[in-house]
């Protein structure tokens, strides 16, 4: 990723049950259509300092979506700080890029969207960067028995008046594990979406523990390898 935008946005798109395939920096070639467009537009093309080189211009981001119906359809998106587009001597040439990938990408009967941090909210990005940490643990804590008396444990445990912290102590102290996997073992079941919580609490382990509910579907499976 090119910036921690990028990176907030790239881990709300792994959280998604609904993406399927995420492409960083996808290069707009062949570069001939898009300079026919900039050329009907009389915009200048990019080109590479100090050459005649053609700049190969990319999206941050193209994403292929699966539908209810089980369809699948690609997303492009472009991720900018809103002070990038606030006026400057450099807004005009930024606004002149985006009107190429917008066109290029309405060519192609393909959705484009500009994103700014204003379109996933701090508390959700924190929770899920903290929460991704853990989309894979040790082979130990794998282990389908552990995580149903883990996540029974919590259950049993109840949230109200006690912090994070104190919650999954009391869960590794019934079941003799260490307190660090306890805290490991809870990001990666809420990452992998077996214990569901509201995103848009702060989610640390000093805090407030937030009210849990346990999807239907259980433990992770995990595939062996063949």
């Amino acid at each position: 990723m090119l910036s921690d935008l990028e990176y907030r946005y790239l881990v709300a798109l792994e959280f998604s049950e609904r993406v399927v395939d995420i492409r960083e920096q996808f290069p707009l070639l062949p570069i001939a259509p898009v300079r026919e467009i900039a050329r009907q537009r009389g915009i200048r093309y990019p080109l590479y300092a100090g050459t005649t080189v053609p700049f190969v211009m990319t999206t941050d981001f193209v994403v292929t979506v699966r539908s209810d119906d089980g369809s699948v359809r690609e997303f492009a998106r472009t991720v900018k700080y809103a002070d990038e587009l606030a006026p400057s001597n450099r807004l005009s040439r930024t606004l002149e890029k985006l009107e190429l990938e917008k066109a290029l990408w309405a060519q192609r009967d393909v959705d484009w969207k500009l994103v700014t941090e204003a379109s996933m909210s701090a508390t959700m990005a924190s929770n899920l960067i903290w929460l991704r940490g853990c989309a894979e643990i040790a082979q130990e804590l794998q282990d389908s028995s552990l995580q149903t008396n883990f996540v029974e444990g919590i259950a049993d445990a109840g949230t109200h008046d006690r912090t994070l912290s104190s919650l999954l102590r009391m869960v590794s102290y019934r079941l003799r594990m260490r307190y660090p996997d306890a805290v490991r073992l809870f990001r990666h079941l809420v990452w992998h979406k077996v214990i569901l919580v509201d995103l848009e609490t702060p989610m640390k382990v000093t805090s407030q523990a937030p009210r849990i509910q346990v999807a239907p579907n259980g433990p992770v499976r995990y595939k062996r390898a063949a």
